[in-house]
């Protein structure tokens, strides 16, 4: 639960509803789908400010609900629990890791990982709150979802990236996903995510900007790659060999 000196929940929901300012939209998407985007993340987003001026045990979907307008159902339509809403932020640069390793380009599979891993966290040009608030807010946002109450959140969304990520490998090698260098290979990329959130976690707890938060990420992502690498490059060689012969 916030403190007194806490941002309230619509400043918080301001911020949160910046960052898609800029969002450019993807034109195959049809109304329908939009509509349904445009509902998904106002959920999340209003869930999220909520958790973090309340109290995650605190809040209730019906609450949840009448902020946002519709009816519990409708939530339920769309979430499937009250973690996923707080948890859904971080799917969105999980599920880009994912695309990213389906769609081969000439990157090595190290480096698509990492590229996609690294997009900077940056001050929100818009909302209300300035970048050392931006900065609190995070942290309220990272101890929030590292609650130990949230523990089976955790790994179920482990266990769901780990089964995207192996279905990628597997469209980008032309496998199965139960191959076994493809369940390495997931495994391996799962660690650099991980990374990146505990990194995130640790740092921002005493980051003096968001510039040095970004920094420190990246470098933490750096080490954990120069470990990954070997599996990675091996991954590809193996099955570059294997098409070919």
């Amino acid at each position: 639960m916030t403190s007194s000196g806490d941002p309230d929940v619509d400043a918080i929901l301001e911020s949160l509803e910046a960052a898609h300012a800029d969002e450019v939209p993807d034109p195959r998407e049809g109304l329908r789908e939009l509509k349904k985007r445009r509902v998904h993340r106002r959920i999340s987003d209003v869930a999220t400010a909520m958790f973090l001026v309340h109290g995650f045990d605190e809040v209730t979907v019906a609450q949840i609900a009448a902020a946002c307008e519709v009816s519990p159902q409708t939530v339920f339509n769309y979430f499937p629990t009250k973690e996923s809403m707080l948890f859904d932020r971080f799917g969105s640069r999980i599920s880009g890791v994912a695309d990213a390793v389906r769609e081969r380009g000439s990157a090595t599979l190290l480096e698509t990982v990492v590229q996609a891993l690294a997009g900077g966290i940056r001050p929100a040009q818009r909302g209300p709150l300035d970048e050392a608030r931006q900065l609190h807010l995070l942290r309220l946002l990272f101890s929030a979802t590292g609650s130990p109450s949230l523990a089976g959140a955790r790994l179920a969304n482990f266990a769901q990236f780990t089964e995207e990520m192996s279905v990628a490998l597997a469209n980008r090698v032309h496998a199965d996903p139960c191959d076994p260098e493809v369940q390495l290979a997931t495994f391996v990329i799962a660690g650099l995510v991980r990374v990146r959130q505990q990194a995130t976690f640790t740092h921002v707890q005493h980051a003096s900007s968001l510039a040095a938060l970004d920094e420190a990420i990246q470098r933490d992502l750096r080490r954990g790659a120069q470990l990954a690498e070997p599996t990675l490059t091996a991954f590809d060689h193996n099955r570059r060999e294997q098409v070919e012969n």
